[in-house]
């Protein structure tokens, strides 16, 4: 989902507590440049399954959300659903 104040910014929920940020970037990164890579985690370090990703390129998070919505990402590689 793109963030309505920020257009190049990507909201990526459902992620896997294992996920971590070059998992993300080397997913999405396929879209385009990334300028910014922020998994929330929790006291302990882990991931709380959630992140956002923003794009240099606000037409480049429009596509990305686009190809990734309805995707599983298993270990770097996408599974559709």
């Amino acid at each position: 989902m793109v963030e309505a104040d920020h257009p190049g910014k990507l909201f990526i929920g459902g992620l896997n507590r294992e996920t971590n940020e070059k998992m993300l970037k080397a997913v999405f990164g396929k879209h385009g440049p990334i300028s910014e890579v922020l998994l929330i985690k929790d006291r302990t370090s882990k991931s709380r399954g959630f992140a956002f990703i923003t794009f240099e390129n606000p037409a480049d998070a429009k596509n990305a959300a686009k190809d990734m919505n309805g995707k599983m990402m298993v270990d770097t590689l996408l599974i559709s659903r």
